[in-house]
């Protein structure tokens, strides 16, 4: 199946793909809450790298784009052996401290959409861990991929 053609909120997806494992199964027998975030900040990173942004250009700059807002909507349960998509966008961008993505998990076998995301992210230090403005890097690089 063509990852591109499942039913994504917004065109040009940024995809990952993941099978459910049993460390992702949690006492009541479904994907543990956490495991859905972990998932997130991987296709984040991930996405960010396709972009030119890697953990060394944040260490370099000294600042990175942290997250002061998480909204998680569950929308679906999945379970061992289940097949996941997962996507991220840049939805937003100020292009001087903050900027925003969204994630969304689809069940590939369902075609149905188990998890969204909307998440919001600020420029700070890693010296002191205060806002900070953008580096040109970061304004380049962090451009809104969706059509939103």
């Amino acid at each position: 199946m063509n990852l591109n053609n499942l039913n994504w909120k917004y065109s040009n997806p940024h995809i990952l793909e993941f099978k459910v494992v049993s460390d992702d199964i949690d006492i009541l027998g479904h994907v543990n809450n956490k495991v859905y975030l972990n998932w997130c900040e991987r296709v984040s990173w991930d996405h960010s790298a396709k972009l030119g942004i890697t953990p060394d250009t944040y260490k370099k700059n000294q600042c990175a784009c942290v997250v002061i807002r998480s909204e998680n909507n569950f929308s679906g349960s999945l379970f061992i052996d289940d097949e996941i998509a997962i996507s991220t966008w840049i939805t937003k961008t100020d292009k001087k401290v903050r900027l925003s993505r969204f994630f969304q998990i689809i069940n590939i076998a369902k075609n149905h959409t188990v998890f969204t995301s909307n998440v919001d992210y600020a420029c700070v230090s890693l010296i002191n861990f205060k806002p900070v403005r953008m580096p040109e890097i970061y304004k380049n690089s962090y451009e809104v991929t969706c059509d939103v």
